[in-house]
């Protein structure tokens, strides 16, 4: 086995041959090694340098070769040791391994295959220990994520029948950007309509913005956020800094900074048959990371439900007219 230099072993033994020629031994195997005459100095050494093996002697002035395995034990768990020992059957060996010692070996160590052995199958074990723990790491993300994605399913369908079951405009428009608000833990949410001549945005709901300036808001079809969103007819997510090209069009869309919560920014358009109508933005998200693709997605299905909503409501009205 090749090993590569990032593959680090500690040396630790009072006795100078003994130190050398172990250290000899492991850097002629391809280890970069580094040696320590105590325990500890080893210590010390071990809280300093990412080290992979500690080879100790278990005799050394001081703090006891075992002292030094169960202190690096409790700071390192990933650390493997290995314990060199003049007698194979004594008690001493026998609770190194209890301590969480990887194997121990006989000294004078003159076979160095044999060192390079247990050095070889300690890394492998190390490797295994650490390569198992990432992939159960990554299993819990998308056990985690997994979960998230069927809450937000769960979520999207009671909102979707609540802005299905309502046959009136206003009503199904202040579910939708409540519900959106609610759910993706934003600070602020709003939905611009445009105006009869389709050349301007007004503010027709709104949850987090002063009444104020929502009253007042206008903006033109085809500026800021919005604009470029109602322009392209796809949805638009800003995590962290506003990208310099998207700068321009912020301030014309917010230009006192009372509008967007930082760092976060969703905003999505509404379709009805097949023309934006409108364009629904949520901002500032509450202790969360920044908006994800699949909380995207979740607001594209509730927008599109709520079109549906109230292109039916449309028709109700219509009908309704029709009868009076």
């Amino acid at each position: 086995m090749e090993n590569s230099p990032e593959k680090r072993v500690l040396v630790v033994d009072d006795t100078s041959p003994s130190r050398k020629g172990l250290a000899r031994i492991l850097e002629k195997g391809g280890f970069a090694v580094a040696i320590a005459p105590s325990g500890e100095e080893a210590l010390k050494a071990v809280q300093a340098t990412p080290f992979n093996i500690v080879v100790t002697d278990v005799t050394l002035p001081g703090m006891s070769g075992l002292n030094l395995l169960k202190l690096v034990k409790e700071c390192k768990p990933d650390l493997e040791l290995i314990i060199v020992t003049s007698n194979a059957s004594s008690y001493t060996a026998i609770k190194a391994l209890r301590l969480g010692a990887y194997d121990f070996i006989i000294e004078p160590v003159d076979d160095p295959a044999i060192l390079l052995n247990i050095v070889e199958r300690a890394l492998e074990k190390q490797t295994l220990t650490l390569e198992n723990r990432r992939l159960i790491g990554d299993l819990k993300e998308r056990n985690r994520e997994l979960n998230d994605a069927l809450h937000m399913m769960k979520t999207a369908n009671r909102l979707c029948a609540g802005i299905s079951a309502s046959l009136d405009a206003g009503d199904i428009l202040r579910k939708l950007v409540e519900g959106a608000v609610e759910e993706l833990h934003a600070r602020k949410g709003y939905l611009l309509l445009p105006d009869r001549e389709g050349h301007s945005f007004s503010m027709k709901v709104s949850v987090g913005i002063s009444r104020e300036l929502a009253m007042g808001f206008r903006l033109r079809w085809d500026q800021g956020l919005s604009g470029l969103v109602a322009t392209n007819g796809k949805a638009l997510a800003v995590g962290g800094k506003i990208p310099a090209p998207l700068a321009p069009r912020t301030r014309e869309e917010d230009p006192t900074g009372e509008l967007f919560t930082p760092p976060d920014i969703l905003s999505v358009p509404l379709r009805v048959k097949d023309k934006v109508a409108g364009v629904l933005t949520v901002s500032g998200r509450v202790g969360d990371g920044p908006f994800t693709d699949a909380e995207a997605e979740f607001l594209s299905i509730i927008v599109n439900h709520a079109a549906i909503a109230l292109d039916n409501a449309g028709s109700y009205y219509k009908l309704k007219k029709k009868e009076i």
